[in-house]
């Protein structure tokens, strides 16, 4: 249940364990890249899970993604890059650890909330920092180091991320001091989304989060008219004219005869050639794929022209490499949480953990739409931010008995 006991920052005090300090010294690692201690962080956490005193937690979403993790390995034997595709498995059962720590971590709202606030920090002091500080560029596009090296990917990351920051700026139990924070981290996060000129992760974000925030700017119109003036001064002072001319060139991403116009560097228009061939691919191998991890030499093998290129599709990637099988696994993992959370949030009266959650829920459906044109199935963040969003809507869901109609089969 959640806690009532407040901290100095406004949020619920909590019991530290071995696997929550796992847990965030892997989460330091993975964000900020400034320690080799993600092994570490995991073996801690890992320890903790073998000696904490509460049940061992397996839920439905885990379960499921051990089941995707297992086609994969079946489908390696198929495949004609076996030891890539293997390799590649090994990486996923990973991820299957670190979903594991994260579900046992987070029992209470103050962990969850503590998790969430650190997780932010790590990635504005880091990432975001980073990026609007020192940052390179690949054709204009704003990039860091490591895997946000790829602007595409930096932007995605940073739509997750900025689903955690609205979601501490609307949690109004929170002090001041986390919500002006988070309020900035907004900000920042927004300018480095429009900096990398991701049209995939811009296409998430109105489609994600546009909605619930011209919502509330029709509650609060006062309120909507300051933030959009803060907003609008820090845009125009940091974004250059040659981002709107490329978020321009959406509208000409809905016809195959103008395609090749959306952008000055043709990376539109081949993007949807080698989406034909990912989706030969598919056709020819609609059962096991080619392997996990082997797309870009498959795509070089059916289309030596184009050479070894990621699909850009994350669906699509998935349905190469794994097939059908594994891409209907992955979509309902991931639907069964967000099914999951949005019905117990329904359920839930309002409060400071059901608006948290909704915004991370918006951030999920905006990362859903950014997957249509980037491959993100690899990420580690959206797999760690999805056993968060199973916590969180744990700790909404009524206690057994008081409510027949919540849903029990993916919090189980």
């Amino acid at each position: 249940m959640p806690e009532v006991r407040p901290s100095w920052l406004g949020l619920p005090r909590f019991d530290w364990s071995l696997t929550l300090l796992g847990l965030c010294v892997f989460t330091f690692t993975i964000v900020t890249y400034r320690l080799p201690l993600g092994d570490v962080g995991i073996a801690i956490a890992l320890v903790g899970l073998v000696l904490q005193r509460d049940k061992l937690r397996v839920p439905f979403p885990v379960w499921l993604f051990g089941t995707f993790v297992l086609w994969a390995l079946v489908a390696s034997f198929e495949s004609p890059y076996a030891d890539i595709a293997r390799d590649k498995v090994v990486e996923y059962l990973k991820l299957l650890m670190i979903m594991l720590v994260v579900v046992n971590a987070l029992r209470t709202e103050g962990q969850l909330r503590f998790y969430l606030l650190f997780f932010l920090a790590c990635f504005v002091l880091y990432p975001v920092r980073g990026t609007l500080l020192g940052a390179d560029s690949v054709h204009g596009r704003a990039v860091w180091n490591y895997i946000y090296g790829n602007s595409n990917d930096l932007a995605t990351l940073c739509l997750i991320a900025l689903g955690v920051a609205l979601g501490l700026v609307f949690a109004k139990p929170s002090r001041v001091l986390v919500r002006v924070g988070a309020g900035i981290s907004a900000i920042l996060l927004l300018v480095v989304i429009l900096l990398t000129q991701s049209r995939g992760a811009f296409i998430g974000l109105v489609a994600g989060m546009g909605p619930a925030l011209f919502w509330l700017g029709l509650r609060r119109p006062v309120r909507l008219l300051f933030f959009a003036g803060i907003l609008a001064l820090v845009i125009s002072l940091a974004i250059p004219t040659s981002v709107w001319e490329r978020l321009s060139g959406i509208a000409k991403l809905t016809s195959t005869s103008t395609i090749a116009d959306a952008d000055t560097e043709g990376s539109a228009a081949e993007r949807f050639e080698v989406q034909k061939v990912a989706w030969q691919i598919f056709v020819d191998h609609p059962v096991f794929g080619i392997g996990l991890g082997a797309y870009p030499l498959a795509n070089a093998m059916y289309a030596p022209h184009i050479g070894m290129k990621d699909t850009h599709n994350t669906y699509l990637n998935l349905a190469a490499e794994v097939g059908l099988p594994g891409l209907i696994l992955w979509l309902v993992c991931f639907g069964s949480v967000i099914r999951y959370a949005y019905r117990n949030r329904r359920l839930a009266p309002t409060g400071t953990l059901a608006t948290q959650q909704g915004w991370i829920e918006r951030a999920f459906f905006a990362y859903l739409v950014a997957s249509t044109v980037g491959s993100y199935s690899k990420l580690t963040f959206p797999y760690l931010m999805l056993t968060v969003l199973w916590c969180s809507a744990t700790l909404l869901s009524p206690p057994p008995g008081l409510s027949k109609s919540a849903p029990q089969t993916t919090g189980s």
